[in-house]
């Protein structure tokens, strides 16, 4: 089962990603990084952070107080 996500202004909306040069290589080419295994996943999860933000902007910034233990 694939889920489309149906957002109109995805396709001209851009998102800016600061990126080493060996995260932005490792992204771009697939290949693995062997003197630094975690490059790859530090950057796949900068990705992914920079997505949720624009995607889901109001629950990035906000903490549902009714889940805290206080």
């Amino acid at each position: 089962m694939n889920m489309v996500l149906m957002i109109p202004s995805l396709s001209t909306d851009t998102l800016s990603i600061e990126l080493t040069i060996k995260e932005a290589f490792v992204l771009g080419s697939g290949v693995k990084y062997a003197a630094d295994p975690k490059i790859s996943k530090e950057a796949r999860r900068k990705v992914l952070r920079s997505l949720e933000q624009k995607l889901f902007p109001a629950t990035s910034n906000t903490i549902d107080y009714h889940t805290l233990d206080v």
